[in-house]
């Protein structure tokens, strides 16, 4: 019988399980796919999920987690991106530097007509970020949870009512420049997990996050999956992968049957159950209860939009010298930002410009599609990856002529595997108390716990490791263990 199993793909649930396995826990991690953070697709290696990487600065959450963990210190693999990400518009472009002068300049640069709004606004995020990331280390479930939480918050009340105003300001603003309007909305989208948050008081933490810091690493996401693994692995923790789960039994245990892709079928329990939000297989869970908690009747939470990437290995000549890292590209400022109207891009920069395959590119393009089954057909998405690649042409003239590798199948696959990994967009009815948008993670069952960035949306990325810990720590004070 082991204390604890973890189940998911994301980074949330192998936080969750390191944590857990960290504090004396005998855990199991269960990824059926083992996804992981990037995908080989001939010699070129691309990121599952393209999101930006925050909160790797000093005394940051992430950062912050991996001394907790006493993992050795990958902050030392990772490159500072300045600027941490472009926003490309059809006459704009706009490079979001890490210094908050740099980056005023460069709005006012590109909007003159706006130079002392848009110093005024960033002064004015500059702040609230501040605000809500004290807010968020001192309340890591982000929504008030007992009487000295609130008391807590209260005093954030004169700060909450001067962003009602300033908002409201800015948004008579942009009202008045659509092609700023869409800088913002891109920016939200690019950092973000909802269509949600451009009003809230939490999104000048996002507005911040190129002072915060936006870091690479040149495996992506995939060293912070094999550095969690190797952790609940040191800890005599058990990670299985390439596996199905058939059935989930609950009661004072819980029970899973698992058939590896053998087809050989076998049992793992343990006392208590982590469970990823992006499982697909939630129904194994719930056994016919339409909810699963009561924070999905106040707070209700629906996936509006999934990612579809397509992967394209391309010659690096290609790419524009001062294309960054991270881009953000709207096509029409007229157009609604998801009405197929934004293409997410990475690129990966090569670290050593004298090895061979310095002169390859693995550059990814996302678009973010109804879960309408008609918009995941296989005509609509070969329109749609054709759309893509001939939208990319107004910046990227060369593209087509210089791509050595494009194979639509594998990308489709990939991108269906990758919703177990990578966020949707969400639309979430925020707290009419706090304005916040947060979930709990406790279910309707005493030893079911739930993780996932849709929990934690306010915190974009960082919600997603925040999440995970949330979890884990909720375990291990009923295991009587201390963290």
């Amino acid at each position: 019988m082991h204390d604890l199993i973890v189940i998911g793909d994301d980074l949330s649930s192998h936080v969750a399980a390191a944590v857990a396995a960290s504090y004396g826990l005998n855990t199991v991690l269960v990824a059926e796919r083992g996804t992981g953070g990037f995908h080989l697709f001939d010699d070129f290696a691309f990121n599952i999920d393209p999101t930006p990487l925050s909160g790797f600065g000093l005394n940051q959450t992430c950062l912050s987690l991996l001394a907790e963990l006493d993992i050795p210190p990958i902050e030392r693999e990772s490159r500072l991106l300045n600027p941490a990400y472009q926003i490309i518009l059809p006459e704009h472009r706009i490079d979001f530097f890490n210094e908050k002068e740099a980056l005023v300049n460069e709005m006012a640069r590109e909007f003159p007509e706006y130079a002392q709004e848009i110093n005024a606004f960033y002064e004015s995020a500059f702040k609230k970020c501040k605000i809500f990331g004290d807010w968020l280390h001192n309340h890591p479930f982000i929504q008030p949870l007992s009487i000295k939480d609130y008391y807590n918050f209260l005093k954030m009340m004169p700060s909450l009512f001067i962003h009602q105003f300033e908002k409201a300001k800015f948004k008579s603003l942009l009202s008045h420049n659509i092609s700023l309007k869409k800088v913002f909305e891109a920016q939200e989208a690019l950092l973000g997990n909802t269509i949600t948050n451009q009003d809230s008081f939490s999104s000048s933490f996002q507005h911040c996050t190129p002072f915060r810091g936006i870091y690479y690493f040149p495996q992506g996401k995939q060293v912070l999956f094999n550095s969690l693994i190797k952790k609940l692995e040191s800890k005599n923790g058990l990670y299985l992968s390439s596996c199905e789960i058939l059935n989930v039994h609950k009661g004072n245990s819980i029970t899973l049957d698992i058939a590896d892709k053998a087809g050989n079928n076998s049992s793992i329990s343990a006392k208590y159950l982590i469970v990823s939000t992006m499982w697909d297989s939630m129904h194994l869970l719930l056994a016919g209860k339409k909810k699963i908690n009561f924070g999905d009747w106040i707070s209700p939470i629906k996936a509006t939009h999934l990612p579809f990437t397509i992967h394209l290995g391309c010659a690096r000549k290609c790419i524009p010298e001062k294309m960054a890292h991270h881009l953000a590209v709207v096509s029409d400022v007229q157009k609604n930002i998801f009405d197929n109207n934004l293409i997410i891009l990475e690129y990966s920069m090569p670290e050593d410009e004298t090895m061979p395959a310095a002169n390859k590119a693995p550059l990814t393009a996302t678009v973010f599609l109804s879960p309408d089954p008609e918009q995941w057909s296989q005509e609509n998405l070969t329109a749609t990856a054709s759309s893509i690649i001939d939208r990319l042409e107004y910046f990227l003239p060369f593209l087509k002529e210089n791509i050595e590798f494009f194979d639509l199948e594998k990308s489709i696959e990939l991108s269906k595997i990758s919703h177990s990994v990578f966020n949707p967009k969400y639309k979430i009815r925020r707290s009419f108390i706090t304005g916040l948008a947060a979930r709990t993670n406790k279910t309707r069952f005493k030893n079911v716990y739930l993780t996932g960035a849709s929990l934690l949306t306010d915190a974009g990325f960082e919600g997603e490791i925040i999440s995970g810990t949330n979890a884990a720590s909720r375990v291990i004070g009923r295991c009587g263990k201390k963290t």
